[in-house]
Formats: C-alpha cells, structure tokens, sequence
C-alpha cells in the first residue's frame, strides 16, 4: 500500500484510488455549491428553498449507503439516528 491507497482501501468496502477521487472531489464540491447557495438563501429566503437541505440529506444518503463509514456513523449519531426508517 502507499499513502495514495491507504485511506481508500481502509474501510469495509475498499475503492481505489480515483473511485475515492470522484466522490471526494464531486461530494465536497456539491456541498461547497451548496453552502454558497446556503448563503444566498439567508439573505432572500425566496430564492433556492431547501436546495441546501436537500443536497446536504442526499450527500448523507451517500455517505450511509457507500458501507464505507461504519466507525463515523457509530460515533457521530445516535443509536436513534434512524428518524422513521
């Protein structure tokens, strides 16, 4: 392994190298959008309703769904976290 491999390779569901790449550049990119829209919408509460909510739950979706974060999840939530579902 090597420092490029290491992290990607190290969580329950392994990827390589630019399977990581894509969804770290594209997720925190998305969510970067997301909190300048998140800005905009605080001084016009008009424009762009719930798009910053909405991106920051499918991104969480994501998170949850990789199999990848099992560790974070256990404990960053609490064992409720499960809202309804």
């Amino acid at each position: 392994m090597s420092i490029w491999t290491d992290h990607p390779n190290s969580t329950e569901n392994p990827q390589g190298y630019w399977a990581h790449w894509n969804v770290a550049f594209f997720g925190s990119f998305g969510l970067i959008w997301a909190g300048l829209i998140g800005v905009i919408h605080a001084f016009f509460p008009f424009v762009f309703p719930f798009y910053t909510t909405t991106r920051v739950i499918r991104s969480f979706r994501g998170v949850v769904g990789s199999n990848r974060h099992g560790p974070e999840l256990k404990r960053e939530l609490p064992d409720d976290w499960r809202f309804g579902g």
